[in-house]
């Protein structure tokens, strides 16, 4: 079986694939290791292309955090327009659903590296055309550009992903796979949080000239895939693309992750997770300001419609906080406003505190991977995130807030980790690429659907019954499927790939 140059040429023949020798580079002192010694993080450090690829993610994902920022600000002071926000956000999601699959399958067929570099210069490019809309567009048609160019960066965005997760595996092998995607993981979290940090300012300072920034970070990480060696799909004939060749490679990428026994439970885990996330995760901040702090009456079982209108924040500032009409009028003083910030404030803090909490859960999983074990790992990871969101029943403290939320990504950092592992183990390299992407569509699609569906379960239950019954659904699921699969002892069986595969 042959595995194809990044050029797209063939390769002498070679006896065993990167994965059996657990590196896609020359022999290094982790590949003369006893097979059941630990491997350190010394290890992946020393795995030169897998450290090039790191640090061309260092630069994607800072690329991406200040964007992420950037747009709304500039898309904002263009248009004064929330809904024209929202646009902008979606026409970033939609690409993961359509173009991601696809993406998939020409990640399995073609080079990787190519796709990879091919999609951080379209990344680099369009960003670039930001700037130039104001001179073509009018203030009112302007979103209709800035729409396109994000649909088109998020296109780029689900095209690089597919070969990239497929070609990790690949290049690390699997037995550093954990400690590797630790590292990744270590990085994205930590950009994750000190990126907006670093956005606003730059962006106040700089202006659209933060769009140069962003740009040069993609242009940067091209430069950097050029120079790492990235095995491509191993395959025995060539075929020539066609739709239908693409179709049918759709069909059994799906196929095997319905016939594939792990990854299908995995699947089924990550459906049960994702109702319950996408349930509650965007109701933290309306729950920050409208229950704990009061910004409208307490109540469980319904929510005002007050707060969605513009409540008066005179009328609030009297009724709910003791403040007198005069003493109000006299220093126009928007009490809801102030919360507003406040709420903000906090719900950046937890974020960061969950964010913090799973780079140390995966630094201590891909250290101590063997010891933990993978069974308990995904099981303390179901239970924490179940945990985190019925605590919110009994409306904690901020303080318990911070340490439920550390909590909760410490496990989940483990949890995520675990997950990866087996599902890179359990999939074939030849039709890894379409696998990856054809999850992620499915996640995608998965969490819209709920999060359409969770303000209007909040209005109807309220924002507390509908955040703690999402803790309470993945607590039932979660013993559910322990009980099925008895303690998750799926995760410590020997992967089989090439269960499910059409030969």
């Amino acid at each position: 079986m042959d595995i194809l140059n990044t050029d797209g040429t063939d390769p002498p023949n070679t006896s065993k694939s990167p994965l059996d020798e657990g590196s896609s580079v020359e022999p290094t002192s982790e590949t003369v290791r006893s097979p059941d010694a630990e491997p350190t993080y010394l290890d992946v450090f020393k795995n030169k292309d897998f450290m090039k690829l790191l640090s061309g993610q260092f630069f994607s994902n800072f690329g991406d955090a200040i964007f992420r920022i950037s747009i709304m600000f500039f898309v904002y002071r263009m248009t004064g327009s929330a809904t024209a926000m929202t646009l902008v956000l979606a026409a970033q999601t939609i690409p993961w659903i359509i173009v991601g699959p696809i993406a998939g399958v020409f990640a399995d067929r073609v080079s990787r590296k190519a796709i990879m570099i091919g999609a951080d210069i379209v990344r680099g490019v369009s960003i670039l055309m930001l700037p130039l809309l104001p001179y073509v567009f009018s203030t009112n048609t302007i979103i209709y550009g800035v729409v396109v160019i994000t649909f088109i960066l998020g296109a780029a965005s689900a095209t690089f992903v597919a070969p990239r997760s497929a070609a990790i595996p690949e290049i690390t092998g699997l037995r550093l796979y954990v400690k590797a995607i630790s590292l990744s993981q270590l990085v994205f979290q930590t950009l994750a949080v000190l990126g907006p940090i670093f956005a606003a300012p730059i962006y106040v300072l700089l202006g659209e000239q933060t769009f140069w920034i962003t740009s040069g970070c993609f242009f940067v990480s091209a430069v950097i895939i050029y120079f790492t060696t990235i095995p491509s799909a191993s395959r025995e004939k060539k075929e020539k693309i066609s739709f239908k060749l693409v179709f049918n490679d759709l069909k059994d990428g799906f196929a095997f992750l319905i016939k594939h026994p792990t990854v299908r439970l995995l699947i089924f885990l990550f459906t049960f997770l994702i109702i319950g996330t996408a349930f509650a995760g965007p109701l933290l901040l309306p729950y920050l300001f409208e229950i704990k702090h009061n910004a409208v009456a307490i109540q469980y079982f319904n929510v005002p419609s007050t707060v969605f209108r513009g409540a008066n924040p005179a009328y609030l500032a009297t009724h709910y906080f003791g403040v007198s009409q005069a003493v109000f009028e006299d220093y126009q003083f928007s009490f809801m406003e102030v919360l507003r910030n406040l709420s903000d404030k906090q719900y950046g803090f937890l974020g960061a505190s969950s964010a913090f909490g799973s780079i140390v859960g995966n630094l201590i999983f891909g250290k101590f991977e063997k010891k933990i074990g993978r069974s308990r790992a995904i099981l303390l990871g179901s239970i924490a995130i179940a945990g985190y969101y019925f605590v919110f029943f009994f409306k904690p403290g901020f303080i318990v807030l911070l340490f439920a939320g550390l909590t909760m990504g410490f496990f989940n950092g483990m949890f995520s980790l675990a997950i990866n592992a087996l599902f890179a183990e359990n999939v074939p390299n030849e039709i890894r690429g379409r696998a990856y992407s054809a999850t992620n569509a499915y996640i995608q699609v998965l969490s819209v659907a709920c999060l359409a569906l969770s303000g209007l379960t909040a209005d109807s239950i309220g924002l507390v019954i509908t955040i703690t019954g999402s803790g309470i659904f993945l607590l039932i699921t979660t013993f559910i499927i322990a009980a099925l699969t008895k303690v998750y002892r799926f995760a410590a069986e020997p992967p089989n790939p090439n269960f499910g595969l059409d030969n």
